[in-house]
């Protein structure tokens, strides 16, 4: 056999604590089953904030970079509230 492969014994071993753990904790093992990437939002509302806030407070002044501050903080609200909201 090969240098990291399971005997059947161990196999039988590991399909038997996935059970257990599937039957004590199904959401925990759904998710290590079936883990989400969801788009990194957050970091892009950061790089985006970065790069258009000099050119707000430039062309429009302080008022409308503390306008864009404040609507990107509201997004990123928005945005963590509605990650952490469990599944239906």
């Amino acid at each position: 056999m090969g240098g990291g492969m399971l005997d059947e014994r161990d196999r039988r071993v590991l399909a038997d604590i996935e059970q257990r753990l599937s039957a004590a904790d199904p959401a925990f093992a759904r998710r290590m089953r079936a883990p989400d990437c969801p788009f990194p939002a957050v970091p892009v509302l950061a790089a985006g904030a970065f790069l258009a806030l000099p050119f707000l407070g430039l062309f429009l002044g302080p008022r409308a970079v503390l306008v864009a501050i404040n609507v990107m903080a509201v997004a990123v609200m928005i945005v963590l509230v509605f990650r952490s909201r469990k599944p239906w």
